[in-house]
């Protein structure tokens, strides 16, 4: 307990300065064994859990072994991970040897030295958010190719610290034979058992972890009986779970026990480290850093630099391999175990380990404020013919110049492209993915691979012509290097930056942007719309003051499927009308057929004074369901109590419900069709009659309410005395008095009074006559 208490707490300063927890562990190890506090008295058990630790470690390593990656990086990942490997163990071992190590002693220190510790890099620039930039993914690829050789690394040693008295023919084929028959169980549980038992096992995800551990156990078990190493065996346990689809949930699952397991791995090669006997090492193990820390990233831009990438690429991708791995101490603590090399030699490497990962961590932190103070001196680490990833320089002469340079093309970026490019503006992308840059350039559309952190890269940029420079990326010292880059290089234009939070992109560019922009607020249409300064804008504002304008008109709050019929047969019959809509799928079809509408929530005080209901003649709920219907019934009711409301009700149930909240009448779409359907059976001729009276528009006929007025000459007066079919040709089909049931085919001694309701059917110029006598307004069609 005072052990993980001591490791916790030294973990956690180490977290504060920005160190790799594998140097906070040693150091814990060093603290509290034989050589400071001594609480570190049996190693066994400590042994026995780093042994754990290493196996998971090589599975986890094999689980999640990306040879696409390698493939995607083609020749550079190869030449630049086996040229490293190969001067660092060449110059290693002579560096070695001339500080007067044994050969075989060198041997191991050279190879100790040769690998880069993955964990650490990949942490690291996901922390820099550079993993996809082409340094970055060059980096990955060659670190994969040095877990690869670490892997041959071990069988070599596993087999060098065999005891045999073989021939060395018979025993190389003996370690063919044993490696032949270990790829063969590895393969047939790969194709034949793991497929069948692995799916079974994911059903619970506790048991397909303790299966993995178990399975990686036993293969570490194999490689052990059959003369490897441990590690070996675990590491094709890994392999053989690679291609299943589970091998990311299982390599989150055991991150967390690696790392825990590892701790007691560090804690043991600490605690055998003899203080006192390394001060003679000091010497050896300073030499040793400066090679790795300077000697590594030298040989990395040299290759690079050959194969035609820039200095600065070269650079950040070298300084990855700016220090020594945990597979190095795994390495030599084998050898010390195997009797091929003594403590002394472990206690160097541990402490190259620890100055190197220790520098090499902030010099991959600063790596940029680095390389602009090496820049001056790099030159001769670049081709003078063009650069492999200069791509700038290959876009085709007198083709249109961009009107926008967009930087960072990935979701929010290449919306925003896309909606440009609608716009007819040319768009140049840029960003650091190789893998982007090409998707994008396979659709016709122009980009270029380019950095936006490097201060040299904006002269190779078109900026003459464009109208704007825009950053979808939301790193604040990105963005600010882009402010600072594009302005040195003479750019007058106008300049929109992006971030997480609006002061965030404010306080990283200061003035030097022209318009902010924040994902989470703005989407990529609307960065598109306050880019452009577009139409929508201008045609919102023109649409309010149409509305304002509008008077006797209906509303119709819901644009649904009968909300959409409801506005065609408005518009067939030219009644005015203004639609609200919350749903933002709808939204777009109103802009499209360009519908007069309001946006928000119909039941909703604001939303519905900003559709004009002071001034409506009439109302229709047709929302998604009964209770919004009933809410916006009460809603409008209050603000206009002589609004004519119609309202949907969904279930019959409902209907005395919004009746009670102010609606007029209420339709179930459910019992008028299925009354509509009835009657087409029964009644098809009068059906067909009724649809082309009311729905076709080359017919001239038409059925109106009209209702009589006061003062009106027709009050007080028979339908016989009016004679309105005699005087003007229209039929009276049905009346309605204040109050009373509609009634049907009414006799012609029924006297109208003031606010009597007929329903009239004629042509419009008789049914126009006939209105003048019964009141100074014009009829309501229905």
């Amino acid at each position: 307990m005072a052990i993980l208490a001591v490791s916790a707490l030294v973990g956690t300063v180490a977290v504060r300065l920005r160190q790799p927890l594998i140097c906070a562990f040693i150091a814990v190890g060093i603290l509290l064994g034989p050589s400071g506090l001594d609480w570190i008295q049996s190693n066994d058990q400590i042994h026995l859990l780093g042994e754990i630790g290493l196996a998971v470690l090589l599975f986890v390593v094999g689980l999640k072994l990306d040879l696409h990656l390698i493939r995607s990086m083609g020749p550079v990942s190869l030449a630049t991970g086996l040229g490293q490997v190969a001067f660092t163990s060449v110059g290693g071992f002579f560096l070695a040897w001339a500080l007067g190590m044994t050969p075989l002693t060198a041997l191991y220190v050279a190879v100790a030295l040769t690998f880069s510790s993955t964990i650490i890099v990949v942490k690291l620039l996901s922390d820099k958010r550079e993993t996809e930039a082409l340094h970055g993914r060059i980096a990955l690829g060659f670190l994969i190719v040095q877990d690869l050789v670490v892997v041959l690394a071990m069988v070599g040693l596993s087999v060098l610290a065999g005891q045999s008295h073989l021939h060395p023919g018979l025993q190389v084929l003996l370690v063919l034979v044993k490696a032949a028959g270990m790829i063969a169980v590895v393969s047939l549980a790969s194709f034949l058992v793991l497929p069948r038992l692995v799916p079974l096992l994911g059903r619970s995800t506790e048991l397909l972890v303790l299966f993995s551990i178990a399975w990686a156990l036993a293969l570490a078990h194999l490689g052990s009986v059959l003369g490897f190493s441990k590690e070996v065996g675990a590491f094709a346990a890994g392999v053989s779970l690679a291609s299943t689809a589970y091998r990311d949930i299982l390599g989150a699952r055991l991150v967390a026990l690696r790392d825990f397991l590892l701790l007691f791995f560090f804690l043991d090669l600490g605690s055998r480290l003899d203080m006192g006997a390394l001060g003679s090492q000091v010497v050896a193990s300073v030499v040793l850093s400066l090679f790795v820390l300077i000697g590594n990233p030298i040989i990395v831009m040299v290759i690079m630099g050959y194969m035609g990438y820039r200095r600065r690429t070269g650079l950040l991708a070298g300084l990855t391999v700016a220090q020594i791995s945990e597979f190095s101490l795994i390495l030599i603590a084998m050898g010390a175990a195997a009797g091929h090399v003594g403590q002394d030699a472990v206690g160097v490497v541990t402490l190259v380990g620890l100055i190197t990962i220790g520098l090499s961590t902030y010099m991959i932190l600063y790596s940029q404020p680095l390389y602009e103070w090496l820049a001056p001196y790099l030159g001769i680490f670049e081709r003078k013919v063009p650069y492999r990833e200069d791509a700038v320089k290959g876009l085709a002469v007198g083709t249109r110049t961009a009107d926008v340079v967009l930087f960072g093309l990935g979701r929010y970026g290449s919306a925003i492209a896309r909606g440009l490019m609608e716009r007819d503006r040319h768009v140049l992308g840029v960003d650091f993915n190789p893998q982007a840059v090409r998707e994008w350039t396979a659709l016709g559309w122009p980009a270029v691979y380019g950095d936006a952190e490097d201060p040299e890269f904006a002269s190779l940029l078109p900026l003459a012509g464009a109208r704007w420079v825009v950053s979808s990326i939301r790193e604040p010292r990105v963005n600010a290097a882009i402010a600072q880059a594009v302005r040195h290089a003479g750019y007058r234009g106008n300049l929109a930056l992006s971030g997480d939070a609006r002061a965030e992109v404010a306080g990283a560019a200061g003035d030097a942007a022209d318009l902010f922009l924040v994902p989470f607020e703005n989407a990529a249409e609307q960065a598109v719309a306050l880019l452009l300064a577009t139409e929508e804008e201008i045609a919102r504002r023109h649409m309010d003051k149409v509305i304002e304008a509008l008077s006797d008109h209906y509303i119709i709050c819901g644009f649904g499927r009968m909300g959409q019929q409801i506005c065609r047969d408005l518009q067939r019959q030219g009644f005015p009308h203004v639609v609200v809509e919350e749903n933002p799928e709808q939204l777009p079809r109103l802009k499209e057929r360009e519908v007069l509408h309001v946006a928000g929530k119909a039941c909703e005080d604001e939303v519905l004074i900003r559709a004009g209901i002071g001034r409506a003649r009439g109302l229709i709920a047709v929302a998604a369901t009964d209770e919004e219907n009933v809410f916006i019934v009460l809603t409008a009711r209050v603000l206009n109590p002589r609004l004519q409301i119609v309202a949907r009700s969904i279930l019959e149930e409902n209907e005395d419900k919004l009746r009670r909240a102010g609606a007029d009448r209420v339709i179930s779409p459910y019992i008028l069709g299925g009354r509509r359907m009835a009657a087409a059976v029964m009644k098809p001729g009068v059906m067909d009659f009724v649809d082309l009276v009311l729905h076709d528009d080359s017919v001239d006929t038409d059925i109106v309410d009209v209702a009589v007025t006061a003062g009106s000459p027709a009050a007080n007066k028979t339908l016989g005395e009016l004679n309105l079919w005699q005087a003007y040709g229209v039929t009276v089909l049905a009346l309605k008095h204040p109050g009373e049931e509609l009634a049907a085919a009414p006799s012609p001694e029924v006297v109208l009074r003031e606010g009597t309701e007929l329903i009239l059917m004629g042509r419009a110029s008789q049914i126009a006559e006939a209105s003048r006598v019964l009141t100074n307004n014009q009829p309501d069609r229905w």
